[in-house]
């Protein structure tokens, strides 16, 4: 099975030193290493990452940019968290806005498009019981933004990277691998995922659309009892999407 980056194409992006040191406290998050509400100190980390504290501000700001750092004046720097009324708040604005991008990306997709989509699905799926968070949550976010890139409207793209990031990262963390229902909580998210891509498979955009919203409301109400309603977040209507 194709590993997330064995699908990148084209030249690698070389990391900057802040930007592999944000990547090492992602990874951190991700993992539980780091939990929510844990305090970033800075001598530690640079220590432990080899690096100097002005460097390890850097990634501190890029994550603080993405929602998984709060930085609290005189008190210092810690991991986010997130209450299940911050997930239902983010996904009142998140699945209006991705509605749009799913009708446009519907419209434009491509066999090879396609191709890319369900292989990364597939490394989600995994085997057995076994699964690799971060594995997981890579492909989760690559999923996604392809169909960004495939809406082709770079401001939907920008407002939707900076809505779901937190999201796609703090939904994960503490799930798996080790946890009670860890096989029937990734397959639920794998199947929410296969039916979003039988929409797009479509090529209607409507039908996408729909798809998205409903398998999304229903995931999320399903793993977080978060009562989301699909008229008050859509507006009672598709049609004007």
């Amino acid at each position: 099975m194709k590993t997330p980056a064995s699908r990148v194409s084209g030249p690698l992006a070389i990391q900057s030193a802040p930007q592999a040191a944000a990547q090492a406290l992602r990874e951190a998050i991700i993992s539980g290493e780091l939990k929510g509400g844990d305090r970033i100190l800075e001598q530690k980390w640079s220590a432990h990452l080899g690096i100097g504290q002005p460097t390890l501000r850097e990634a501190l700001r890029e994550l603080e940019q993405q929602g998984l750092l709060k930085k609290l004046p005189q008190r210092g720097t810690y991991v986010a968290q997130l209450s299940p009324e911050d997930y239902r708040r983010i996904l009142e604005v998140r699945i209006p806005l991705e509605a749009i991008a799913i009708g446009r990306a519907a419209a434009r997709l491509t066999n090879e498009a396609e191709h890319e989509l369900t292989d990364l699905v597939m490394v989600m799926a995994g085997t057995g019981k076994e699964v690799d968070v971060r594995s997981f949550h890579d492909c989760d976010v690559l999923f996604h933004r392809k169909i960004w890139e495939l809406a082709d409207n770079e401001y939907l793209q920008e407002t939707l990277e900076k809505i779901t990031f937190r999201l796609f990262v703090f939904s994960v963390v503490g799930r798996w691998p080790d946890t009670p229902n860890a096989f029937s909580e990734r397959l639920a998210a794998v199947q929410q995922h296969m039916a979003i891509l039988e929409g797009l498979r479509s090529r209607n955009p409507l039908k996408a659309r729909t798809a998205f919203i409903q398998q999304t409301i229903r995931y999320w109400n399903t793993q977080y009892d978060l009562q989301l309603n699909e008229e008050e977040i859509m507006g009672g209507s598709l049609a004007h999407l």
